[in-house]
């Protein structure tokens, strides 16, 4: 697609010219429009659905717990709730994304398809990583090879490039304007004991290979930020509230959806993006 060469061409102008671009403050209208983009994370998977839940918000297990509606209601502003579970950057963040056997069309495009947002909000990667598959394999199997380790970085690779296509389609939508406000989060690390997957089901080596691609997820993820001044990245940190802790903000691995926020975690990621909207 076009965007995504127009991201190759400037990942490797900038690269030559050795330059990057620092985050742009934008300063945001009262009752901004605000839509959220993303994946199960972002959707608030394994929380509760809203009673007046639409069949697109079941299919996506969109939560009024999740994070988005804490944003709102700092920014005094209504939400267009897009995040669906199983999204990927080129399948349901720019592409549309089959779930279910349904057709969900492209976030972004639905983001604009009313009026350009004044602010988005984004987790995405995970699942372009291939990050449950990876944790599966540890919880089944063994994992940590250098073939993982291998395979990871092409993804991560591939993730860098299609997230590069996927801001750019936000810049192109919004035509002549200036581009919204974008955040984009990294992810938090679920577990601080491989016993908290069960005795025997993860090693140490096992969890400290799990740990290093989440961090290199995260890196991959906040590469691209530098090239796109309306962007900021917004860390997201558990320290202290993983798995086993006295105050998880993971579902448990019985629990609906295993590993992801609960509502208390939602909450703190919510707090990293009020935090960053407010720099």
């Amino acid at each position: 697609m076009k965007y995504v060469f127009a991201f190759i061409c400037a990942t490797i102008i900038l690269v030559i010219a050795g330059t990057s671009t620092a985050s742009a403050a934008v300063q945001l209208p009262l009752n901004p429009r605000y839509a959220a983009l993303g994946d199960s994370v972002a959707a608030g998977a394994g929380l509760p659905l809203s009673a007046g839940a639409t069949a697109e918000d079941t299919l996506c297990s969109r939560s009024p717990s999740a994070y988005p509606y804490q944003v709102a209601a700092s920014l005094r502003t209504d939400v267009t709730f897009l995040a669906c579970s199983g999204a990927k950057v080129n399948a349901g963040l720019y592409g549309t994304q089959t779930r279910k056997g349904n057709l969900i069309s492209a976030q972004i495009d639905q983001a604009f398809s009313v009026a350009k947002p004044d602010v988005i909000t984004i987790t995405i990667g995970a699942n372009d990583a291939r990050w449950i598959e990876f944790m599966s394999k540890c919880y089944i199997a063994t994992c940590g090879s250098r073939f993982d380790t291998a395979a990871a970085k092409v993804l991560r690779a591939d993730l860098r490039v299609e997230l590069g296509a996927a801001l750019y389609r936000i810049k192109y939508l919004s035509g002549n304007a200036a581009p919204p406000k974008v955040l984009i989060s990294g992810y938090y690390s679920p577990l601080a004991m491989a016993e908290c997957l069960g005795q025997g089901r993860i090693t140490q080596t096992e969890l400290s290979w799990i740990k290093a691609q989440t961090s290199s997820l995260n890196q991959a993820i906040r590469s691209v930020v530098p090239y796109f001044s309306y962007v900021t990245y917004v860390p997201i940190d558990f320290t202290g509230h993983e798995l086993c802790s006295t105050d998880p903000w993971v579902q448990s691995i019985s629990g609906a959806v295993p590993l992801h926020p609960t509502a208390r975690g939602q909450s703190a990621i919510a707090q990293s993006f009020v935090n960053a909207i407010a720099r």
